[in-house]
């Protein structure tokens, strides 16, 4: 599970070399979708060291003045890495895609604390009904 940081640059190190086509050459598409809202958010992501086992990604979450992912804090995502040969794409269909990598889930953490809201008050009668 990746923890990524609410209103943050974020760096995660994930192992997708072995499973690449060319990780050194092409990029990665990275598709979140909150598992509340079912909605889905996908950008090519920044490549920075690729090592023999594991390449490592960098992204923004909700940071203000950069290119970054918009997320609800304190929430849980699905998220599919695709290798891509095209460094714009963000059609996870389009014809540059070379093939799903990884899939995963993913936590947003941050400052805020759970609202709990009480619902209105249930009928002070309740009928029971039984099938003899």
């Amino acid at each position: 599970m990746l923890k990524l940081n609410h209103q943050a640059f974020n760096t995660v190190y994930l192992s997708l070399v072995e499973n690449s086509v060319n990780a050194i050459d092409n990029y990665y598409l990275l598709e979140f979708t909150n598992l509340q809202t079912r909605e889905s958010e996908a950008r090519v992501v920044t490549k920075g060291d690729v090592s023999y086992r594991s390449v490592e990604l960098y992204l923004y979450v909700n940071f203000v003045g950069q290119p970054s992912y918009t997320m609800q804090e304190m929430s849980f995502f699905k998220y599919n890495i695709y290798e891509q040969t095209s460094a714009t794409n963000t059609d996870v269909n389009d014809a540059s895609v070379l093939g799903l990598r990884e899939t995963g889930k993913a936590w947003v953490g941050g400052t805020s604390e759970v609202t709990y809201i009480k619902q209105e008050e249930a009928y002070n009668t309740n009928d029971v009904y039984l099938k003899v």
